[in-house]
């Protein structure tokens, strides 16, 4: 049996480089207010970044926001943020069919940053959301991007660019050719926490479009997209390469192949800690010469590859999109360690950027040790001791009180730990915070733990 102390694991990996344009860009950094009603500093978003200097943030306040200068947002090279005041539930962009959200095309880099809003209502010939044009890196993030339409990109497009697009919802988007959700051409964005779900493409690549293209995708479920032709998940074309771990394909469909993810000319995507299941017709296609490399994974009808498995995820409700793994899922402490990229957006925002994602999809800690399953994924060798991750865009969550792993913390429990009071020795039935004995640390654990109820 695994350790049962749960724990948050941090892995350096080194970013120093972004690190450094990051701090330079917040230094004396000024906050600029914009919202609707005339309380802040100015009516339209783009009034604010226009105002705007390099490092400087952009704070919107909760409210919709229509019309000129609030659509079609150019930061106009600056490495500046923009985010609302309190999350894309409160704050909306909703570009009525009449333009894009955002269209980076003066060389953003990765301090390019919008964070936290609700873009709908685009409609561009090319990418009908966000745009990102030739030599533009931004980083989008905390943003849900629906109800799109363009000819490439219903949701977000990127050309010749890098962004970081993380804990968004593209949602319900559709696309005259290709790449419905999230379109890339010779780009290598970054997409982190994210669901992709609900989005239909006339051609090619439902939810994900990579053309000459190594995007690298984290903790996203990508779920419900459709293509006519091949990729209802995630569409790999022209030599691209992209890097999907930890992400959940599930129930995506193409009328020809590769419901989850399509290869085709040369791609070679490397798909780790994911779960891939219920895609039609197949979960994988290599189409014309792909070759894509599949480790740590559960692949509905196998693959082969070191780690993966070929057995029922268990989701806990499917049907109503609930990707979340149950109690006894195989893929619970299954995964690779190594697999997990840096946590470049600082999404814990203690300042290291240089660590593994430290969360999933909810929010919740990425390393999360089961003690009621055996660890059957890859350790990282040098950190011997970090909890096993587990594969899928959730970490299973036990009760840390759980001691007769029935899902959740009650009287049962209790039982146990004080038939094993004063046990010493390192083999204690009752030791919940892994010191080797059963004290009065294990009691103040599970009582701060009573009623936790795993699966109610």
């Amino acid at each position: 049996m695994s350790n049962r102390s749960q724990s948050l694991a941090l892995v350096v990996l080194g970013v120093p480089v972004m690190a450094l344009a990051l701090a330079a860009a917040t230094a004396d950094a000024d906050t600029i207010y914009v919202c609707w009603d005339g309380s802040g500093d100015y009516l339209t978003i783009q009034e604010g970044i226009n105002a705007a200097f390099d490092g400087d943030e952009v704070v919107v306040c909760d409210g919709t926001y229509t019309g000129p200068g609030n659509r079609d947002l150019d930061f106009g090279g600056k490495p500046i943020t923009v985010r609302s005041e309190s999350g894309p539930d409160n704050c909306i962009i909703d570009c009525e069919g009449s333009g894009r959200g955002f269209y980076f095309h003066t060389g953003e880099g990765v301090a390019s940053v919008v964070d936290a809003f609700t873009i709908r209502n685009g409609s561009a010939g090319e990418g009908g959301r966000v745009y990102c044009h030739y030599l533009s890196s931004p980083t989008i993030s905390n943003c849900t991007i629906s109800g799109n339409s363009a000819g490439y990109g219903g949701g977000v497009r990127c050309s010749s660019s890098r962004p970081m697009i993380t804990n968004c919802t593209i949602t319900d988007n559709a696309a005259s050719n290709w790449g419905t959700g999230v379109y890339c051409s010779s780009s290598n964005p970054t997409i982190t926490n994210c669901a992709i779900s609900g989005n239909s493409a006339d051609y090619d690549g439902g939810g994900v479009y990579c053309d000459t293209s190594n995007p690298t995708i984290t903790n996203c479920t990508i779920s419900g997209n459709s293509a006519y032709y091949d990729g209802g998940g995630v569409y790999c074309n022209n030599d691209s390469h992209p890097m999907i771990s930890n992400c959940t394909i599930s129930e995506n469909s193409a009328f020809h192949g590769g419901g989850g993810v399509c290869c085709n000319d040369s791609s070679s995507p490397t798909i780790t800690n994911c779960i891939l299941w219920a895609d039609t017709p197949d979960e994988i296609y290599p189409g014309e010469y792909g070759d894509p490399v599949v480790r740590y994974s559960d692949v509905q009808g196998d693959w082969p590859g070191n780690g993966n498995i070929d057995a029922d995820p268990l989701f806990v409700d499917p049907p109503n999109a609930d990707y979340h793994v149950s109690g006894d899922s195989p893929c619970i402490d299954a995964a690779d360690n190594e697999a997990v990229p840096p946590d470049e957006l600082d999404l814990d925002e203690d300042g290291d950027t240089t660590e593994p994602i430290p969360f999933d999809l909810d929010g919740n800690p990425r390393f999360a040790d089961d003690p009621c399953t055996d660890d059957t994924g890859n350790p990282n060798p040098d950190y011997p001791d970090l909890p096993i991750v587990d594969m899928g865009a959730y970490e299973y969550q036990p009760c840390t009180g759980d001691l007769d792993c029935d899902g959740d913390t009650d009287q049962s429990d209790l039982g146990i730990l004080l038939a094993d009071w004063g046990c010493t020795g390192g083999d204690c039935e009752g030791d919940l915070d892994g010191d080797g004995d059963t004290d009065h640390s294990d009691l103040g654990i599970l009582l701060a733990d009573w009623g936790c109820d795993i699966n109610p």
